[in-house]
């Protein structure tokens, strides 16, 4: 029903119109056109490409420093001093000043031990001390009475010698008797040797004086350990903090050493940052920090303070030992203090324990 022309681009449908056909030169000719086209892109698009790199470079290299700036980490928590508080003698608790999370001030009472045995302690330590004191006075009169006695006895001596030698000359000269002059010498001996006595009497009383004299000194020892004892029944707070770990209960019987509660001091508290060893290369002390404290979702100043001697492995009660020959390499972390600057708002609400993440600006 269709006419149609080996050569022509027209037909003609059964109802008489004519119908368009397309050559086919056209589509091919539509190809070329196409890919001259793509030619013309392609450079197009890599000069724009390369001015986006360009232009994009600035902002990748100070997005790469930015980045390569700072080292951070999660493992990371607030640490400060927890002071366990013990009693120093044994007693009964007779009243506890303090409850669980009470701050106190450093010297405030926190625990009273009975105090009346130790009181009795110090009343014997001073009668102690009375009496030694006594015996010294006794013995410094027995060495004076002793130096007396020396100077008594070398008086008598003196004359006793004088005796012996005119008694001598009188033998000599055939007017005393041989037995007068006998009895003359052993006179003098006997006033010689009691000089000696005398005088070791002497130095033995002085010697006594110095025994009471070390008592005397035991005697204010043993005092002094008493009244510190007395002084140990009122068990204080060493320093400013917030109790905690009360276990100590009212009539309880305590013994030397016995941990009664916990003192945490709020005043002294510092980071402690586990970092990578790889991240540790730029780090070093006095180094500006930025601290996100988790339970307030907020930031605070600090810096480095010190770097660690050993990895927290190494610290551990079983440290590796890698000379067994079965060794795996591990990343080890080594953790780092990190100060609070002084001043800011909100440091007194931080708290030992608290989850961190310090940012260290190594630049």
């Amino acid at each position: 029903m269709y006419d149609r022309q080996e050569n022509g681009s027209t037909s003609r449908t059964a109802d008489g119109t004519r119908a368009d056909r397309e050559s086919p030169a056209a589509p091919v000719e539509q190809v070329r056109v196409s890919a001259a086209r793509g030619r013309l892109r392609r450079p197009l698009l890599a000069i724009l490409l390369i001015l986006a790199a360009i232009a994009a470079a600035p902002a990748a290299t100070r997005l790469w420093n930015y980045f390569a700036s700072y080292e951070s980490t999660d493992d990371a928590q607030i640490t400060g001093y927890i002071d366990p508080v013990s009693a120093r003698i044994n007693g009964t608790v007779v009243r506890i000043a303090v409850d669980d999370n009470q701050r106190v001030k450093a010297g405030q009472l926190l625990v009273q031990l009975d105090p009346r045995d130790y009181q009795v302690a110090v009343e014997q330590a001073r009668a102690n001390l009375t009496q030694a004191q006594a015996q010294v006075n006794i013995a410094r009169q027995n060495y004076v009475a002793s130096q007396a006695q020396v100077r008594e006895a070398e008086a008598a001596d003196v004359r006793a010698q004088h005796d012996e030698q005119r008694y001598r000359a009188l033998l000599g000269e055939r007017v005393a008797s041989a037995e007068q002059y006998d009895q003359y010498v052993a006179a003098a001996r006997v006033s010689a040797a009691t000089v000696e006595a005398d005088r070791a009497a002497v130095g033995a009383a002085e010697r006594t004086i110095a025994s009471h004299e070390a008592d005397v000194l035991a005697a204010r020892a043993g005092l002094d350990q008493a009244l510190l004892n007395l002084g140990y029944t009122e068990i204080k707070a060493p320093a400013d903090g917030i109790v905690g770990k009360r276990t100590v209960q009212l009539g309880q019987r305590v013994e030397p050493g016995e941990q009664l509660l916990a003192l945490t001091q709020v005043e002294r508290f510092w980071v402690t940052a586990n970092f990578k060893e790889t991240q540790l290369e730029r780090m070093r002390a006095g180094q500006p920090v930025t601290i996100y404290v988790d339970a307030f979702s907020r930031k605070f100043k600090g810096h480095v303070e010190s770097l660690p001697g050993a990895s927290g492995s190494m610290y551990s009660l079983l440290p590796p030992e890698n000379a067994t020959g079965n060794y795996v390499k591990i990343v080890q972390r080594l953790p780092v203090r990190i100060r609070f600057d002084d001043g800011q708002p909100g440091l007194e609400l931080l708290r030992p324990g608290m989850s961190v993440e310090p940012t260290v600006w190594i630049h």
